[in-house]
């Protein structure tokens, strides 16, 4: 420590200044965590709402074409067996479970039972049972037979000679489809709406 020459001690103040710099400039840096301002929500909304309006009409036209090509599927199918029928001169059924959205086909053949003479139907699988696509049910299926049936299980004869009657009532969600089987000729006719007659064809 220095020395007067008067004897006495001279006391240097300390350097505070700098320090006193550091720490106001320290206490000006500051971090901003207000989150989004009004602006940028509106602007992230904006985007987002663009965004929905182009994936949601891709997911709706997805939907649709679905239903159209499970019609399509469905009207193949009752054309050919209608066509095997009348070729092979064979007896056909379609069989159709609403509530687990399955349809098969099986080869009926007959056979007359010598004590009574009675004709006994025998029922041979044609492959395994197909299943809607996920979402897609059997509204209701109306056949000459049967009418209209909402659940369980139904039927739809195919002869050489002709097929039976059938409505096919496809729904997913609010949208409908309907098939309508033409008895002579197994031609199906598609509507992208339910409709309720019967046989408009």
């Amino acid at each position: 420590m220095p020395i007067s020459q008067t004897g006495t001690l001279n006391r240097t103040a300390p350097a505070t200044s700098g320090i006193t710099a550091l720490v106001g400039t320290v206490k000006t840096i500051k971090i901003s965590n207000t989150g989004f301002t009004l602006l940028e929500l509106i602007v992230v909304i904006m985007i987002m709402g663009m965004i929905a309006s182009l994936v949601i009409p891709r997911i709706s036209s997805f939907h649709a074409g679905e239903m159209k090509r499970t019609s399509r599927r469905l009207a193949s199918l009752i054309q050919q067996l209608t066509q095997d029928s009348a070729l092979t001169k064979e007896h056909y059924r379609l069989y159709f479970n609403l509530d687990s959205s399955e349809y098969w086909t099986v080869l009926v053949e007959e056979s007359v039972r010598e004590s009574d003479h009675v004709i006994l139907l025998f029922e041979k699988p044609i492959g395994k049972p197909s299943h809607l696509p996920e979402g897609i049910l059997f509204e209701d299926i109306m056949t000459a037979q049967k009418g209209m049936v909402t659940e369980g299980e139904v039927f739809s004869e195919f002869y050489p000679i002709g097929i039976e009657s059938m409505t096919i009532h496809l729904k997913e969600g609010e949208s409908h489809f309907t098939l309508v089987a033409n008895p002579l000729t197994g031609r199906v006719k598609t509507f992208d709406h339910y409709l309720e007659e019967t046989n408009p064809i």
